[in-house]
């Protein structure tokens, strides 16, 4: 008898334990509502697009150097789930106006964002907007690895100016008991935005 996995998104236990050990996350939070309600008072007129440019870092283990095997995900899956996640914020999914979860029906808006992949790096060079980072480590620790994945020392990739670009890493995140890690997101104000160099 096996007993049924469990798939989660990590983002609320980040959050959780970042209000614990940083006393200032939370001011940070405000910050950052204080911020994002200032910004759409003063453009809540304007209709234009916003463009966001994702650079996908794809760390890789060493026997899964060709690219479609194993983390070392195609360009093609990469362009999709960008396709997906624009559909998404412009509420053009083929779920809504019935997603599997309501949760966010009520909250369900198109905020004129629009993501791509980059097309010029930190340097001002051309780029795909994905790297791919061949790594000793076989998975991350979510636990205790969180951030490994996000540094050229501890086996991943350093991450480009988050002011600029939406960072995105693609990498096999190790299972703890029958619990697995499906993904998650450090959010503006924690301390993986504030520690970019």
């Amino acid at each position: 008898i096996f007993a049924q996995e469990n798939k989660k998104c990590y983002t609320t236990e980040l959050i959780n334990k970042e209000l614990i050990d940083n006393k200032n996350y939370q001011n940070q939070i405000n910050q950052v509502h204080k911020e994002n309600k200032n910004w759409i008072l003063e453009n809540r007129n304007n209709k234009e697009v916003i463009t966001i440019p994702i650079v996908v870092h794809v760390i890789y283990r060493q026997t899964h150097a060709n690219i479609g095997i194993g983390t070392n995900i195609p360009n093609f899956q990469i362009e999709d789930q960008i396709r997906i996640l624009n559909e998404d914020y412009s509420k053009t999914n083929s779920e809504f106006p019935n997603p599997p979860r309501n949760t966010f029906v009520n909250y369900a808006g198109n905020p004129n964002i629009k993501f791509c992949l980059a097309t010029t790096d930190p340097n001002g060079n051309p780029t795909t907007g994905v790297t791919r980072t061949q790594s000793t480590k076989n998975s991350f620790n979510y636990n205790t690895e969180s951030n490994d994945m996000k540094r050229d020392n501890t086996g991943g990739k350093d991450g480009w100016n988050p002011s600029e670009y939406l960072n995105i890493w693609v990498c096999d995140i190790a299972s703890s008991g029958n619990t697995s890690v499906l993904g998650y997101a450090y959010l503006p104000g924690l301390q993986s935005w504030n520690a970019w160099k």
